[in-house]
């Protein structure tokens, strides 16, 4: 079953951030679907918890030179 992650991300300032996001947050098994938007700092990750943990999913955002400030699993 897929949860739906909702997070505020520091540091995006383009189109080129978010795609480097969706790379970077696709390259991770049980990823199924990113949602960036830098106008708004807002990022929606559809994964599955049995295969990737959602410290998981913000540790790749950091690797990539983002902060996530907020964030909320839902299902």
């Amino acid at each position: 079953m897929s949860q739906k992650l909702d997070m505020t991300v520091v540091g995006m300032t383009c189109t080129g951030c978010e795609q480097r996001i969706g790379k970077a947050l696709g390259r991770l098994d049980g990823v199924r679907q990113t949602d960036a938007d830098h106008a708004t700092g807002h990022v929606e990750v559809v994964f599955d918890p049995e295969a990737v943990t959602v410290e998981l999913i913000s540790e790749r955002l950091a690797t990539a030179g983002y902060e996530v400030t907020a964030q909320e699993a839902t299902r």
